[in-house]
Order: C-alpha cells, then sequence, then structure tokens
C-alpha cells in the first residue's frame, strides 16, 4: 500500500487540530447559551411564583381570587408557552390559563413562610417528549384559606432554538473545515516547496556532477540544516567516489607493467625455439610476475576489508619488545643481503592485534630496508607513556623531500617511481600500515632529512587499564 505523502499528512494533522478546536470551542458556546437561555427562564418562573404569592396574600377571599383572576394571568401573559393554574384545598381549579395545553403535573408545593428559590423547580415532559420546567407554591388569603399556585413553562421554544443553533453550528463547523482543508493544503504545499526543489536538485546528481550541491535559498531553518547535512554527505561521496576513481586507475596501472611482463615475455619466448634453461629462466621470471600481482591484490583485499566497519580485530597484550625482536630476527636474511644491520631499543605493552602490529612494523621495515645503504643500521625503537605506546622505525640514507611526506600514506603512491624497488613493491605497504593504525585508534607520522635520518613512528593509544 503507498504511503500518503507529506503535504497530505500535514494537511491531515491541522485539518483534524482544526476540527478538534471548533468543536470545543462550539460546544463550550453552545453549552453557555443553552445556560443562559434556561437560567432567564428559571428566574421569570421564580419571579413569577413570587409575585402571585404576593398577590393572593392581599385578596380577602376566594371569591375576591376568582374576581381578580384575569390580574393574576396578565403575570404569566406575554408567551403563550407560559402557563398558570391556581387550586383551592379541595383541588378545585380557581384559575387556569394554559394556551399550550401541556401537562401540568401534580408537584409538592413549596409552603407559605419558605423562600422560593430556582433549585425547587422541577422538570418533565410532555406526550412530544419536549421538556417542561415549573413549581408549585402555597398561598394564603387574608381569610386564611391556603391555595396553590402552580407556574410553568414549555421549553418546546427553546428547545427549536437551540436546534436551529446546533444546526446553523454545524454548517459553519463544516464550511470552516472545508476552508482549513483548502488553505492547509496551500500553505503546506507553499512551506514544502523549498523541499521539492531540494529534490529536484538532488534527482540532477550523478557520478558525473558529484560537484553540485544542494540550495535552499529562504527556506526555515531546519531544511537548511537538512540541506547541510546531505550537503556534507555529498562532500564524503564526491571525496570516496574520487578516491576509488583514483585507487582503481593506479591499481589497473600496476596490474598492467606485471602483465604487460608476463606478455612480453612469452611472447618473446615464443618467437624463436629457446634453450631448457631460458625456459626456465622465463618461468622463473613469470612467478616473480605472479608474485608481484598475488602481493597487490592481497594489498588491495586487506585495505577493502579494513575500510568495513564490521572489521573485527582480535586484540591482546603484546609484549612490544619481544614483538620486535621477532621481527627483526624475520628480516635477518633480507638485512644481511643487503648489508644493514637491525637493533631493538625499548620496551612497552601494547593493546592491538598480533598479525595486524606485526604487518605494520614489518612493512615499514620492508620500506627501510630497500632505501638503507650498505652498512648502517635500522633502529627499532618502542617507548611508553601515559597516553601512547610509540613505535619508531628509523633508518640513515637519502632523505625524503617534505612536499611527499604528506602523501606518503596515499595509495599506489610514489615518491620517486623512477628509482623505486617496482618488482618488490606494491605502493600499498604505508597504505595498510595508515589503516592497521587508524583500526586501532591510532596514528602514523613520517618525517625525515634530506642528508640523514627518516623516521616512521606509529602511535598507539594507552587504555586506563594498561597504566595499572
Amino acid at each position: 500500500m503507498r504511503s500518503l505523502s507529506l503535504s497530505t499528512r500535514l494537511t491531515a494533522t491541522f485539518v483534524v487540530i482544526t476540527a478538534v478546536c471548533f468543536i470545543l470551542v462550539g460546544w463550550l458556546l453552545y453549552r453557555a447559551a443553552e445556560q443562559r437561555i434556561y437560567a432567564q427562564d428559571e428566574t421569570n418562573l421564580v419571579l413569577s411564583a413570587r409575585h402571585l404569592r404576593r398577590f393572593v396574600a392581599e385578596l380577602d377571599s376566594i371569591a375576591d381570587l376568582k374576581a381578580h383572576q384575569d390580574r393574576m394571568v396578565v403575570s404569566v401573559l406575554g408567551d403563550p408557552s407560559n402557563a398558570l393554574r391556581i387550586v383551592d384545598a379541595s383541588g378545585q381549579i380557581i384559575a387556569d390559563h394554559n394556551p399550550s395545553g401541556f401537562p401540568l403535573e401534580v408537584q409538592a408545593a413549596v409552603p407559605t413562610g419558605q423562600r422560593v428559590l430556582a433549585t425547587m423547580l422541577s422538570s418533565w415532559h410532555d406526550d412530544r417528549g419536549l421538556p417542561i420546567r415549573g413549581l408549585s407554591v402555597m398561598g394564603q388569603l387574608r381569610d386564611g384559606t391556603h391555595v396553590t399556585i402552580t407556574v410553568a413553562r414549555s421549553l418546546a421554544d427553546r428547545e427549536a432554538l437551540l436546534r436551529r443553533y446546533r444546526r446553523d453550528m454545524a454548517l459553519r463547523l463544516l464550511a470552516g473545515l472545508i476552508a482549513a482543508i483548502v488553505l492547509s493544503h496551500l500553505l503546506v504545499r507553499r512551506a514544502l516547496r523549498p523541499l521539492r526543489s531540494m529534490a529536484t536538485d538532488a534527482a540532477t546528481i550523478h557520478a558525473q556532477s558529484l560537484h553540485k550541491r544542494l540550495t535552499v535559498g529562504n527556506a526555515p531553518a531546519e531544511l537548511h540544516a537538512l540541506s547541510g547535512a546531505l550537503n556534507d554527505m555529498l562532500d564524503r561521496l564526491e571525496g570516496g567516489f574520487a578516491r576509488v576513481w583514483q585507487f582503481t586507475v593506479d591499481l589497473a596501472h600496476d596490474l598492467r607493467t606485471p602483465i604487460g611482463n608476463l606478455r612480453g615475455t612469452n611472447e618473446v619466448a615464443l618467437a624463436h625455439p629457446r634453450t631448457s634453461a631460458e625456459y626456465q629462466a622465463l618461468l622463473g621470471s613469470n612467478i616473480e610476475e605472479c608474485d608481484r600481482v598475488s602481493r597487490t591484490i592481497e594489498s588491495v583485499l586487506f585495505l577493502a576489508r579494513a575500510d568495513n566497519p564490521q572489521f573485527a580485530l582480535q586484540r591482546t597484550s603484546l609484549d612490544v619488545g619481544t614483538e620486535l625482536e621477532r621481527l627483526a630476527e624475520y628480516f635477518e636474511g633480507l638485512a644481511s643481503e643487503a648489508g644493514v644491520n637491525i637493533q631493538v631499543q625499548g620496551r612497552a605493552t601494547v593493546h592491538a592485534d598480533r598479525d595486524l602490529f606485526r604487518r605494520a612494523v614489518g612493512n615499514l621495515l620492508s620500506n627501510a630496508l630497500r632505501y638503507t645503504p650498505t652498512g648502517d643500521t635500522i633502529t627499532l625503537r618502542a617507548e611508553q607513556t601515559d597516553a601512547a605506546v610509540m613505535i619508531a622505525v628509523e633508518n640513515p640514507g637519502d632523505g625524503i623531500p617534505a612536499e611527499h611526506l604528506e602523501k606518503l600514506f596515499d595509495r599506489f603512491y610514489r615518491v620517486d617511481r623512477s628509482r623505486n624497488d617496482s618488482a618488490n613493491s606494491t605502493g600499498l605497504g604505508l597504505s595498510i600500515v595508515k589503516s592497521v593504525m587508524e583500526l586501532h585508534g591510532g596514528r602514523v607520522s613520517a618525517e625525515s632529512q634530506l642528508q640523514g635520518m627518516t623516521r616512521f613512528t606509529l602511535w598507539f593509544p594507552v587504555r586506563q587499564a594498561e597504566l595499572h
């Protein structure tokens, strides 16, 4: 099922809120009007009862009461909804005025000496179910005769008035809701215009136009925040895309060389018959080129796995001095062939992945062996502070120009391709070192003097538990 659009949802929300407010206000107004109307009728009934009781008290007898019947009827005249009935103690009707003909039910009369209040009013209904309100009071003539005075009012006209009022309110509520729907929809669409503009701009951004950015102009602050977040995301995507593109180009370039070498040597070998020794030399050369391709592929796969947020480290507590001595022993054969010495200095403890630790330091040591002059010494140095464990790989020789130091850890970057040992180097060793340090939350730095010492330093953060 297709979900509702944001415009529809906001419009529906505004309309519901408006409807609830309209209904609540209308109900409050209706209740106020109803109470005021009924309160006025109750007041009139109480005043009429009091007036009639005083009037009766001024008369001498029943005969006098009958003679002045018209004057008593006048007290309730002016509205056909009013009714009056006076009966004597035997129940005989003395005066009766009821133009509407609604029933006057027998009620308990208010005693002569008791004050008449609105709370004493009674309610009942006629045969149509319309409400009636009234009360009875006791009156005493001068000769001591008691009579019962009943005044009542049919509320049929009031119910008709309130019914018309409810109908008018419902019509106005309906008209208000229709207006609210139309205006809310127009206002919401106007308010969301910058969002639609952003969607249109975003639809034009693809791999060839990652330089474009979203603009919102005078849109609300919330959309500025959204636009800023999306533009930051586009910056990251553009940077990542550029790195992937450059990585792909460099990888293709580095793989093209060994593949070209393999094809070239094989074509030359097939051009003329060769001796067994020549074919053996060719196969040995091909194996070296295959090893180079394998190392490149292995390094690329490692970097790809390292970029995955789910890459899991197998951390353990390592004795840095022992690990450096093992690495020095492992590279002893290569160092002897190059006429280079390796020495280890310092002690420390680090919490790291053993294999990745050895790979990072091994890459630096392998790199140092290629550029250390014969007869010189490579130093592996360890030092522990409260904040980090520092591991340095130092070697003498031709230094690295300062403009290249920041780029050394880029993938496939070489300072001087003409003098670099391309047969043994994939250009990814230092990139792997950087990735290993980032996985451990550390960093790697390089410093070099043109005619002196080159130093690569690994900084592993220290856990609080390791300080105790």
